[in-house]
């Protein structure tokens, strides 16, 4: 397994072997602790649909995100959060429209984080019921986008009209109201005194109030093409990337699921450089042709762009893998004591600085941990997990059980947790990247 050297191919007729973690996450989610929903929340705007749909795509409202802790936003009882890992949400928001301008938005939260169970097997995702807190937060976020005005910003390349220039003339203290108006916060948008009748007679307020309005309608007319003539252009630079009609995996384990949602069942893991015809781009989603007529979605961020190198192109900058087998683990780490385990010896391809030999040693040992795992997989022999030795002039043995790179490549460990729960002997020898 050479970095580098590995042909591109279609996966259609193969489907990788699973664990059965995985084929159970597929199949359904638990729901922690039996706990109930909160009802979806709502309110009302004083706003036309068309601009609250904007405003909640420009806040990303419809995104998937990560939840730093489910304390507080759950209904759930301490002892279940205990065993929950890498909460995320989405929203489900309907739009509701009341008339020309009112708005109703009703949103609820969908909440899943992995449940850690003591057999691997038994471990799966769980619907953690929400308590309306993240709706709230997001109706609240809403109000304040709307309130500031945020759709109504000057944008670049429209200019204010010059507030009114002080006639040489002004008439009697009280009437004219010239000065006020020059130094007033509104007074950018203010036609020039001449043009509309001037005092304090009804007639004449009726008459500056309408011209202001119509400059107002005037200004936010022009900003709506202009923000319609970014969206086509962000749109079309989008979809260039896929102007060859072909999806390109980038990153290994890049799960393809059944809906446009991160939360959907999982259909397969596609390994890099596998290609799949293209259907549909929507928002960051990418719609893929599989096997017999079957589609999958994909998140855009994991195909390759035009230009961009591989995993494996950048990995072998730096190492090449000089020898591989399989073999009995014969060091002292209880995870692999005992065990098969795929061994691959790298050195150097070129001379580094010590200072940052470490930093590279370990995201090479990253890199290959993730080939090792789709070849072990794939072998006739029992592997366990994946060794990586180091030679050179640092030198050092890097090693991750199988179970935990899938559970780290399928977002269920983190990159830290990762990291501590390999064995990484001596520290010395990956610390640089280790105290990232």
């Amino acid at each position: 397994m050479t970095p580098g050297t590995k042909g591109k191919r279609h996966p259609w007729g193969r489907l990788p072997l699973l664990p059965l973690a995985t084929i159970l996450l597929g199949m359904g989610l638990g729901t922690a602790a039996g706990a109930q929903q909160v009802p979806p929340k709502e309110r009302l705007y004083n706003q036309p649909q068309v601009e609250i749909q904007k405003a909640l795509e420009q806040m990303q409202a419809y995104e998937t995100q990560r939840l730093p802790a489910l304390a507080g936003f759950v209904n759930a009882s301490a002892a279940s959060l205990d065993r929950l890992q890498n909460p995320r949400y989405q929203f489900h928001i309907d739009i509701l429209f009341q008339g020309p301008s009112q708005t109703v938005v009703r949103v609820s939260a969908k909440i899943t984080a992995w449940f850690e169970d003591t057999g691997p097997s038994a471990s799966h995702y769980e619907v953690v019921p929400s308590n309306g807190r993240l709706e709230e937060d997001l109706l609240d976020r809403l109000s304040v986008y709307i309130e500031k005005g945020a759709s109504r910003q000057p944008v670049a390349g429209i200019a204010p009209p010059p507030p009114p220039a002080a006639s040489p003339n002004p008439g009697p203290a009280g009437t004219s109201g010239a000065p006020a108006a020059a130094a007033s916060p509104g007074a950018a948008t203010t036609p020039p005194l001449s043009a509309v009748p001037t005092g304090n007679a009804p007639e004449a307020l009726a008459s500056r109030i309408a011209a202001i309005r119509t400059e107002r309608e005037t200004l936010e007319q022009k900003e709506r093409a202009l923000q319609q003539q970014v969206s086509e252009l962000q749109s079309a630079s989008r979809n260039e990337v896929f102007l060859k009609n072909v999806a390109v995996v980038r990153s290994p384990q890049t799960p393809i699921y059944e809906q446009d949602q991160e939360t959907s069942k999982i259909l397969l893991h596609a390994d890099p450089d596998d290609e799949f015809p293209i259907h549909e781009v929507r928002g960051g989603w990418v719609r893929v042709g599989m096997e017999k007529g079957a589609e999958g979605w994909l998140r855009g961020s994991q195909l390759r762009q035009p230009g961009d190198p591989s995993d494996a192109d950048t990995a072998a900058l730096n190492f090449n893998a000089s020898q591989e087998e399989i073999k009995p683990f014969h060091g002292e780490w209880s995870q692999l004591k005992g065990k098969n385990a795929l061994y691959v010896f790298a050195q150097p391809a070129r001379e580094l600085p010590a200072s940052a030999l470490g930093q590279n040693q370990l995201r090479y040992a990253e890199f290959t941990f993730v080939e090792g795992y789709r070849e072990a997989t794939h072998s006739e022999q029992e592997v366990d997990g994946v060794v990586v030795v180091f030679l050179g002039q640092k030198g050092g043995v890097a090693a991750a059980t199988l179970a935990d790179i899938r559970r780290w490549h399928e977002g269920t460990l983190t990159d830290k947790l990762f990291l501590e729960r390999c064995s990484l002997d001596p520290s010395e020898s990956f610390r640089d990247a280790v105290s990232r």
